[in-house]
């Protein structure tokens, strides 16, 4: 039985105005891949109108414009369907601390419960496999052969990161011994913790 036998979860990706949901930014496109015992699932995406214009800046990284958005559904329609698309599952992000805050303030605007899923993150799962070298989501894509999709989307974000959450996930249970999720997804965090204090 390896880690992911009948396991599912769930990887998620957003784009944004800005980087935090505290100086006012807001999502413009969300999305979620469904992972089950290790093969891909059902997907889902959607535009968001974020209630404010998007930023030149924010618009050269993920090229959503105000034009792109301006008939996107309100955050407080897409928020139901996230929340049942997550259920209780674990949750796969890459940066999770940059989208949870997103997210939480989503649900919490949209009178949804919050997303106290188990979270496992790919960037502390990277930085714990591999010394040196770019741990962006692109570097890691590159370094690892991994599928090409359309960068600073979310949908193509959100395959990558379930890709990459695959490929380190049987690296983490064959070199270090990792056999369950909550173990997993417990070093992506501790890793996070001990790289963010250097």
């Amino acid at each position: 039985m390896g880690l992911l036998t009948g396991a599912r979860l769930v990887a998620l990706d957003t784009e944004t105005t800005g980087m935090s949901p505290a100086d006012g930014s807001a999502l413009v496109e969300i999305a979620s891949v469904t992972l089950e015992s290790g093969a891909f699932g059902a997907e889902w995406s959607s535009l968001v109108r974020p209630g404010r214009s998007i930023p030149p800046d924010a618009v050269r990284v993920h090229g959503i414009t105000d034009a792109m958005v301006a008939d996107a559904p309100e955050p407080g329609a897409i928020a139901g369907r996230l929340r049942a698309t997550c259920g209780d599952l674990p949750l796969v992000f890459h940066n999770a601390p940059f989208d949870l805050p997103f997210l939480a303030d989503l649900m919490r605007r949209s009178g949804e419960q919050p997303l106290f899923n188990a979270i496992v993150d790919t960037l502390g799962l990277a930085r714990g496999l591999f010394e040196g070298g770019g741990n962006s989501l692109g570097a890691l894509a590159a370094r690892l052969g991994l599928p090409p999709q359309t960068a600073h989307r979310a949908l193509g974000d959100a395959r990558t990161t379930a890709h990459l959450f695959l490929r380190l996930a049987r690296r983490w249970e064959e070199e270090r011994d990792v056999r369950s999720l909550a173990e997993l997804a417990a070093a992506s965090q501790d890793v996070l913790r001990l790289t963010a204090r250097r």
